[in-house]
């Protein structure tokens, strides 16, 4: 039996996680805070994160590492007042995550959010994150028969982790391969793009086997996947919507 959203009918759901299932705004953002304090000691808003969220998608920001890489290179480099057309520009040269200075950023800021050793249950991703959705929302779905699906930008040991472990969704509620995360490969074993490329959108879709799809995130990178792969969005959390409505048009 499909379900109705905003007077449409779908029989499929695909949901982004963080900040979309999962409030992360006390993991993933204080993560990026103690990182960049660390290198700069400059305290970044969280204004400025949310800006560079939404003018850094050429870099690849709906992966907070690389959005901690680049406020790190704007303190270092350019007065705050001038990050917005700086990243416009694309002025800062493009990410590589090979690189010595990235690597060490991004363990940095992984000892925090997973905790010395990884998964100990003191990191971050343990104390600090809670669930935005109401405990009869999954049940629900699963007794109309909606299939669910889980596209997003979290590593795949994260991902699993947190909607397994923490929020018992996997198996009982989503299928496990329909679980697209950052490092899961495709039915032809290459490794699937990170949105806002529409891939894990597309993967997800085919392997749902369901026509009538909404995508649910909070993002932008999840609105250009969403648009691009051709399925409905709905926008949940506080994006702008007129930068939604402006990115429409390109």
């Amino acid at each position: 039996m499909p379900v109705k959203l905003q007077n449409k009918i779908y029989t499929g759901i695909i949901f982004d996680v963080d900040d979309t299932l999962i409030d992360t705004s006390k993991s993933y953002d204080v993560a990026i805070k103690k990182t960049v304090k660390n290198y700069t000691g400059f305290e970044v808003t969280e204004q400025q994160i949310a800006m560079i969220r939404s003018n850094g998608i050429a870099y690849g920001v709906n992966n907070d590492w690389n959005v901690t890489w680049l406020l790190i290179q704007l303190v270092k480099d350019f007065p705050k007042q001038q990050w917005q057309a700086v990243l416009q520009a694309r002025q800062i040269t493009t990410i590589d995550t090979q690189q010595p200075e990235f690597i060490e950023i991004k363990d940095f800021f992984q000892n925090i959010y997973l905790g010395k050793p990884h998964f100990n249950g003191q990191g971050l991703i343990d104390t600090s994150e809670t669930k935005m959705y109401s405990d009869q929302l999954f049940p629900t779905l699963k007794k109309y028969g909606v299939k669910i699906g889980i596209v997003t930008s979290r590593p795949t040991v994260e991902a699993m982790y947190t909607l397994q472990q923490v929020n018992n969704l996997v198996e009982d509620f989503i299928p496990k391969n329909l679980v697209i995360s950052l490092g899961s490969k495709n039915t032809n074993g290459k490794f699937i793009a990170e949105k806002p490329s529409p891939e894990p959108i597309l993967e997800c879709l085919y392997r749902m086997g369901e026509q009538s799809v909404v995508y649910v995130g909070n993002s932008t990178s999840d609105y250009l996947a969403a648009r691009d792969a051709g399925i409905d969005f709905i926008q949940v959390g506080n994006v702008a919507y007129e930068e939604l409505n402006n990115l429409s048009s390109q």
